[in-house]
């Protein structure tokens, strides 16, 4: 990467959160994003930052921010908060697995899941759950890779996965 783009990516990066409020926070004294949805930081080590594009999504059409780091890390800032990959090294191929997700994907799954769970009691748990876990799983270990701290949330998907795995053995 050319040191001479630096402040031209620095500058999107700090426009898109300025345009962006509700989704994407940027601290330059840190460096660091925030994620307004989850609440969560990650650093942005400019160091390694290699590509910073505007780009827009090929199903809405909204803009999107895209972060590449040297290192192979990709990032998105876009309306729904920082957005990454998930990882299915844990999971396995899930079927409709998006290829960018965010905090708001998971609050969502997770929700339903605990819904279920929750509100459901007695009823077996089914394929359809166990998918919905490992989609969950998916989206915590995407947002591990790329630097946020996900120990809230595997706390949580460890009770739910205690308690799908309680379901399967009762009689």
């Amino acid at each position: 990467m050319d040191s001479g783009d630096r402040p031209r990516q620095q500058e999107r990066v700090e426009r898109f959160a300025r345009e962006n409020p509700r989704a994407v926070l940027y601290d330059p004294a840190v460096p660091a994003l925030l994620d307004v949805f989850s609440g969560k930081s990650l650093p942005l080590p400019w160091g390694l930052v290699a590509e910073v594009s505007e780009r827009r999504d090929a199903g809405t059409g909204r803009p999107y921010l895209s972060i590449r780091l040297d290192d192979g890390r990709q990032l998105a800032l876009a309306d729904a908060g920082i957005a990454f990959a998930p990882v299915t090294a844990a999971s396995g191929p899930l079927p409709d697995l998006p290829e960018a997700v965010c905090f708001r994907d998971l609050a969502n799954a997770e929700g339903r899941l605990a819904h279920y769970l929750l509100d459901h009691p007695g009823e077996p748990a089914t394929r359809a759950h166990l998918t919905l876990f490992l989609f969950c799983l998916a989206v915590v270990d995407g947002a591990r890779a790329v630097g946020f701290d996900v120990s809230a949330e595997e706390r949580r998907l460890e009770r739910l996965l205690g308690e799908i795995e309680a379901r399967r053995d009762a009689p």
